[in-house]
């Protein structure tokens, strides 16, 4: 049976967790699986509180077997004018003989229940190793659209002291970002991703200027407070890059230890090859050395450049994730 996922529900969820496959965070091997659980189920709450949620579980013999959930992607409805959605989760139990069948199910009701709504396009990613989603998304009529590999930095197996990158250009120079210097990163996204190869800019049905409006909107709403901190890169005295960073996992103990994200690290084109992505990234980590024992990057896996810079640190590839879109027809 599939049935409407509420918050009112959240504890069966939560009894449920444990026998899913493929938890979020499951590359990060030193979590223990009780804090992976309790960040899913946090992510899980977060999304079901929002207004624009649409949630189905597949329920057998009074458990459920399988979950689905929506919300709105305000980013991208904004700036495309379309409505688009985002299956931020998608699981079914791990070993279960109708693994697929379930995931098809909810695939199928989450479709209807979008086109009533009026969404237009509907995005999903999903790890790669997630081959029952994959198949039932295909399968759906989603196509993929690009994949990102997720890099890894774990303090506890490597120390920021034992890296040695060249020495620094004394031309220069890295701060945390103050909200006069949105207007500038703005400009450089804009001109960096203009003629990127991200799932934005792989979809010929995005309206034309969809992608760099979105990568620029990513600096907006890292001020708005989407981001914990942003770096700024100096090079003789011109704003010439940035990255963005925040916490996505808190640590609790010696034993369980924080995570942080670096979702952005951008350099104008005109300073490309000066050592700014180096800088930018080392710096950022002696930040989040001190409450993280792991910093994730995830990178399109065509993105070479920043794949050299990151291996030279020391990050290493730990995961993959595909993204998906569909354009919904009334």
């Amino acid at each position: 049976m599939i049935a409407q996922l509420d918050l009112a529900a959240i504890n069966d969820l939560r009894d449920a967790l444990p026998r899913f496959a493929h938890p979020p965070l499951a590359h990060l091997h030193h979590l223990s699986p009780d804090q992976r659980r309790a960040y899913w189920l946090d992510d899980i709450s977060l999304s079901l509180a929002d207004e624009s949620s649409i949630a189905f579980a597949s329920i057998v013999s009074g458990s459920i077997n399988g979950f689905v959930l929506c919300n709105d992607s305000r980013w991208d409805s904004q700036i495309t004018s379309r409505r688009i959605a985002t299956v931020k989760h998608l699981a079914a139990v791990a070993d279960d003989p109708v693994g697929a069948e379930i995931l098809d199910a909810l695939i199928d009701e989450l479709m209807r229940t979008l086109v009533k709504r009026g969404t237009q396009c509907a995005g999903c990613r999903v790890q790669a190793s997630e081959l029952a989603a994959i198949h039932a998304l295909e399968k759906g009529g989603f196509l993929l659209m690009d994949t990102l590999l997720d890099f890894v930095f774990d303090f506890s197996h490597t120390s920021i002291e034992e890296i040695n990158p060249a020495e620094r250009d004394k031309q220069l120079k890295l701060r945390r970002a103050t909200p006069t210097d949105m207007p500038a990163l703005v400009a450089i996204n804009e001109r960096s991703f203009a003629n990127y190869f991200g799932r934005y800019h792989a979809d010929p049905q995005m309206p034309p200027g969809t992608a760099t409006k979105v990568y620029a909107e990513w600096v907006r709403s890292a001020f708005a407070g989407w981001a914990d901190w942003i770096l700024v890169a100096e090079f003789d005295g011109k704003i010439a890059g940035h990255s963005v960073w925040r916490k996505t996992l808190e640590s609790q103990g010696e034993n369980s230890g924080g995570v942080a994200y670096c979702d952005l690290v951008v350099v104008d084109p005109e300073f490309h090859k000066r050592g700014l992505g180096t800088a930018l990234m080392l710096d950022g980590m002696h930040i989040a050395g001190d409450f993280a024992q792991y910093l994730v990057g995830p990178v399109h896996v065509c993105n070479y450049a920043v794949q050299r810079t990151l291996q030279k640190l020391g990050w290493k590839i730990s995961g993959a994730r595909h993204s998906f879109h569909k354009w919904l027809k009334p």
